[in-house]
């Protein structure tokens, strides 16, 4: 099968299009499909025009339009020259991921010129789902979601900077995107819900998670400390403060340093407006702010525990994060508030507790931070699920289903 993904942003930052689209990817090249990636780089220019091969994907950097850089019309000449790529290339399916920005109005473009005669998409004669097909006339169509952009969302946030008018336009992008496509792929029941309310065929809707590379984390084995005094009361938040409020932490961490005084929290990222900065200087918090993905796995290596203190918000509800998942990968168990795809996500691996609760927060974690043996089980045991549930040679079956039923009956 010919399957041409389109990113939503260049490569450089650690979104979207580094851990989500190129992983999956890569997946479907190692099982035999022929698969490019189109990326507008306008977050990335020093990217533009430049083509190369990673791990037989063909990454397509696309030229970016010369004048009225970041306005309307150069957004849109950039959505046009992506639905031409696209199109030269000829694929059997046309991954589109997030319905808006210059790869929604790609999707919107490969949509209304889909043609009423093309051919569909099928299954050749083998036991196996991830096999080729015959090409279509037009490409099928698959609209990937993996945040919540309407009223309360993204769009809504004041760091964006966003305009009412593009704000307003994005939403317009999200709802005709979720409804107008031959099949959807989104990361949470949430996206799920919203798409088939604006107006998808719940046939071919399939929840697509993130997912995660376990080779980039040594396995754990269940060892308890020889005594409490040498297990580590140290806690990493790694996050970009998209769905975690700088004042939760540190209410949490309030209550926990009261309960647990040597206990050490580990601040990991960097916020759009630098929300981090608000910790520092607190009691027993050190912010580290952008760590290296390469260095990760060992500084994850030297915490005991993580917290994933989401705020009860629309995106939050709608997202599921690939950075819960690194850290499950990596054997740390999670105190995490139940919100969203958490649950879900965690299972039995994690300890939920209610949306809000900072004290009941706290007196997990530290639950926790004196109790080893259990700190270790959940970690195997988080370790053990994301190796089962949430690794991409799983997820990109998920993808193949998206793939099969937009090839069905022509709409």
């Amino acid at each position: 099968m010919r399957i041409a993904f389109v990113a939503p942003f260049g490569l450089r930052a650690k979104g979207t299009t580094r851990a989500r689209v190129l992983p999956l990817a890569r997946e479907l090249a190692r099982c035999g499909h022929t698969v490019a990636m189109f990326v507008p780089p306008y977050d990335s220019p020093e990217d533009a025009g430049r083509r190369w091969n990673d791990e037989s994907v063909d990454v397509i950097n696309l030229a970016l339009p010369g004048l009225g850089r970041g306005g309307a019309a150069w957004h849109l000449w950039l959505g046009w020259r992506l639905f031409r790529a696209v199109r030269s290339w000829q694929p059997d399916v046309a991954h589109v991921f997030k319905p808006k920005g210059p790869s929604g109005l790609a999707g919107a473009m490969l949509w209304g010129t889909r043609g009423r005669g093309d051919t569909a998409i099928r299954r050749e004669s083998t036991d196996h789902p991830r096999v080729s097909a015959s090409l279509a006339k037009h490409p099928r169509v698959v609209i990937d979601s993996d945040d919540w952009e309407g009223a309360g969302g993204w769009n809504d946030d004041p760091r964006t900077g966003y305009t009412a008018i593009q704000r307003r336009f994005f939403a317009w992008q999200e709802r005709y995107g979720l409804s107008h496509a031959h099949a959807w792929t989104v990361t949470s029941e949430c996206l799920r819900r919203r798409a088939i309310a604006f107006g998808a065929n719940p046939a071919r809707v399939f929840i697509l998670h993130n997912g995660t590379e376990m080779s980039n984390f040594p396995a754990t084995s269940f060892q308890q400390p020889a005594s409490s005094d040498q297990f580590p009361a140290s806690v990493i938040l790694y996050t970009r403060f998209a769905g975690t409020r700088a004042a939760d932490v540190a209410a949490i961490w309030t209550r926990v340093r009261a309960r647990l005084p040597e206990a050490m929290l580990t601040v990991v990222g960097r916020g759009l407006g630098g929300e981090e900065r608000g910790l520092v200087g607190a009691p027993g918090i050190t912010v580290q702010g952008w760590v290296e993905p390469a260095e990760l796995p060992a500084l994850f290596d030297r915490m005991s525990v993580a917290m994933a203190p989401w705020a009860d918000s629309p995106p939050n509800r709608a997202r599921h994060s690939a950075k819960v998942l690194e850290l499950m990968a990596a054997g740390l168990p999670i105190v995490a508030y139940a919100v969203g795809e958490l649950p879900a996500t965690l299972g039995e691996s994690g300890v939920l507790v209610p949306p809000g609760d900072a004290d009941a927060f706290a007196a997990a974690l530290v639950a926790l931070m004196v109790d080893p043996a259990r700190t270790a089980r959940l970690g195997v045991a988080a370790q053990a699920r994301v190796q089962a549930d949430f690794t991409w040679g799983h997820l990109a079956d998920v993808a193949i289903e998206a793939y099969y039923a937009a090839g069905g009956k022509s709409d």
